[in-house]
């Protein structure tokens, strides 16, 4: 994640809210992100690393993949788009929370599901 006037935008969304939950997902998805912008020579392994641990710090509690696969599995059906991202938007229903991502595709899917989300 480079720092962009647009990252500090979820930083501070994330900061300023009372809980930040995550799906477990999260960990590999971040990491893979990073590792992408060191391969592409954007930044270097330290600061991919310092970045991984500032990314996870903002998140609260870490729920397991586990616990949320089946329903994000009946919901990725029935919407036809992927398990990954539905795992986001089972987590954001089962504790009634806002959804805040940068995927402009996912926040579609999760306002038709429900507006309250997003």
């Amino acid at each position: 994640m480079l720092r962009t006037d647009r990252a500090a935008g979820f930083i501070a969304e994330l900061e300023a809210s009372d809980v930040v939950l995550a799906p477990s997902l999260l960990h590999s998805e971040v990491a893979n992100a990073l590792w992408k912008y060191v391969r592409a020579g954007l930044m270097n392994k330290q600061t991919a690393m310092v970045r991984l641990e500032e990314a996870l710090d903002l998140v609260d509690s870490f729920e397991p993949d586990q616990t949320l696969v089946t329903e994000a599995l009946s919901q990725a059906v029935l919407h036809h788009h992927p398990v990954y991202d539905l795992l986001y938007i089972v987590l954001a229903m089962r504790f009634g929370s806002r959804l805040i991502s940068a995927d402009n595709k996912l926040l579609k899917l999760a306002e038709r599901i429900d507006p309250s989300m997003v």
